[in-house]
This record gives C-alpha cells, structure tokens and sequence, in this order.
C-alpha cells in the first residue's frame, strides 16, 4: 500500500517555468548570529544554522530528487524506502525554520495569560 507521502508528493510543489521541483534552500536568520550573546553565542548560532541546518536541507533535496527519479523508473518500493529519510530531514528543516523565528534579540515577556499560567504551574505550597 503507497503511503499517504508518497502520494502527496505532487501536490502543492512549487515549480518553475520548465515544470520542475524548486530546491529548498536555508533561510536566513532574521538577526546576527551575535544577537543573542550572551545567552547563545555567535559560534553556536552560526554552526547550528550553517551546519546543522545546512545539511537537513541538504539532505531534504537529495531525497527529493532520489524519490523523483525512483518514481520516473516506475520504482515505487524504491521512493517507499526513501520516506524515512524524507521525514528526517523535511522535519529537521521545518523544526530549524520554526525554532529560528521562536528566538529573538533581548527576548520579551510572555503575554498576559501565559505568565498566569507559569505562576500557576510553578506555585508551591510552603
């Protein structure tokens, strides 16, 4: 039985005027890599964003492109087997691209009904 990835695969891709699959490509950081010194450093945000995210982006086009090849071959088991890798790195890309825009230089309060919610959590009876 194909997988509901692999039968989604077509749809909602972005395409280019020849008709093929856009890359995925790292986001840029919507701040310095030394905006959140000192709590994280400049070398951490840099080796996270240009390494570790670099190569789940990486690694989400080559599988994309091995499943579309499999897939031109009429090799569906071969596009199948490749769904752990698919899910490894889109997720590694979609959770570096959310986590990236969750950070922010000189942080900020929580809103109103959230810091209700953390006394009310961290409330201890003495």
């Amino acid at each position: 039985m194909m997988s509901m990835a692999v039968r989604n695969l077509g749809r909602g891709a972005k395409l280019t005027s020849v008709g093929m699959r856009m890359k995925y490509t790292l986001p840029d950081l919507p701040y310095d890599y030394n905006a959140l010194e000192p709590v994280i450093s400049a070398e951490i945000m840099q080796l996270h964003h240009q390494k570790h995210h670099a190569t789940y982006v990486n690694g989400l086009n080559t599988c994309e492109e091995k499943i579309q090849e499999a897939l031109s071959k009429g090799k569906v088991e071969e596009a199948i087997a490749l769904q752990p890798a698919l899910k490894f790195n889109g997720g590694g890309h979609i959770n570096h691209s959310i986590f990236w825009t969750n950070l922010s230089k000189d942080g900020g309060e929580p809103s109103s009904e959230l810091m209700s919610a953390i006394k009310v959590s961290l409330k201890f009876d003495t």
